[in-house]
């Protein structure tokens, strides 16, 4: 669950993402996509290739190129893809003859404007979490509540402790109660 959780419809077959491993030039948003929603995405739609092509260049505008199959037969599989590169070696390949593509600029774009531009051009359902779903939140939620609660309690008495036990030690010190040797 969560932004980045969606289905994609079948016709999509592949998607690309080439930006750089440094974030200057607006790559930034492509980094966040990458680390924050692509792994939702590739959890809700597993069958569906996804590519990362990461290089040095921060010169060339981060892109996501999204391949379509067109034709009668959209759950056709496609030819074997190259896996990701950290070194800029899996470019973005043309589409096949029953494909079309979709660019995505991701260039000084925020991760979250990239994955609406996505649903809103693939034509992606956003998961909603379920009755069930919202359950287990909200008891974990309690559970954080009480644990917190009980951290809170814990850290007082080990505060109160420690301040006894310091007041103790400068009373000592200060030549207050003397233990007997005896």
């Amino acid at each position: 669950m969560g932004p980045g959780a969606a289905i994609l419809p079948p016709e999509v077959s592949q998607i690309h993402m080439d930006f750089a491993m440094r974030t200057q030039n607006g790559h930034m948003g492509a980094k966040k996509f990458w680390r924050e929603y692509l792994p939702r995405l590739k959890y809700n739609n597993p069958a569906v290739p996804m590519i990362v092509n990461r290089h040095s260049q921060n010169d060339q505008a981060p892109t996501m190129t999204v391949y379509l199959r067109t034709g009668g037969d959209a759950t056709a599989p496609s030819t074997p893809q190259p896996a990701s590169s950290r070194v800029g070696l899996s470019k973005a390949q043309a589409p096949a003859s029953n494909e079309r593509v979709v660019h995505i600029d991701m260039k000084d774009k925020h991760s979250s404007n990239i994955l609406e531009q996505l649903i809103a051009q693939v034509g992606a359902v956003p998961l909603r979490p379920t009755a069930e779903d919202t359950a287990e939140w909200q008891s974990l939620e309690e559970l954080r509540k009480m644990s917190n609660a009980s951290r809170d309690r814990i850290n007082a008495i080990k505060a109160e402790k420690e301040r006894e036990a310091t007041m103790l030690q400068q009373a000592r010190a200060a030549g207050g109660a003397v233990e007997d040797a005896a």
